[in-house]
């Protein structure tokens, strides 16, 4: 798995200038420099592994790529909880992830997990590219890897409703 770094490391690392969105809003596969144009400046400590954004309603974690050379998000969590509405309907949660997974996303299958844990898996080319380097490593070392371009959407939820969201890279929940 490629190291994690802190937002001190990322900011030391230059992104392209352009590089563009890959979703809607800001999210998985996105570079930091990216997401900060759209939502805004990281709210976390500077020396923190994730970045938080919008009072905590989403966080993010980044990698640098080794193929590609960018910091980009492998890890998004939406947290419902930190919102005015901290429970969602499993459509109303599947439109918000809609927002910030890779937009050419197809929908591979659906099971649950557990029981407060119902996973989406996706497949897209766009965070292939993105994330060459991550789908390639594993590889390098004679380890099983999931498909490039591959994510997942767990839907946390309780009795009350979906309260969170984690949208990460490869396909173990």
């Amino acid at each position: 798995m490629p190291e994690v770094i802190s937002s001190n490391e990322l900011s030391a690392v230059e992104a392209a200038p352009s590089t563009p969105l890959i979703t809607k809003a800001g999210g998985l596969g996105d570079t930091k420099e990216a997401i900060e144009k759209v939502r805004g400046s990281n709210e976390n400590e500077e020396d923190s592994t994730f970045s938080s954004y919008q009072n905590n309603s989403l966080l993010a974690t980044y990698v640098l790529d080794e193929k590609t050379k960018l910091n980009a998000a492998y890890n998004i969590m939406l947290q419902f909880e930190a919102t005015e509405k901290p429970r969602r309907s499993a459509k109303e949660a599947l439109d918000e992830a809609s927002l910030v997974i890779p937009t050419d996303a197809v929908k591979v299958k659906e099971y649950a997990a557990d029981e407060n844990r119902d996973v989406v898996q996706y497949e897209s080319k766009l965070i292939a590219e993105r994330m060459k380097g991550f789908y390639e490593e594993d590889t390098d070392l004679g380890l099983e890897v999931p498909k490039p371009g591959t994510f997942i959407v767990i839907l946390k939820h309780d009795d009350q409703g979906v309260f969170s969201v984690v949208i990460g890279i490869g396909d173990n929940p």
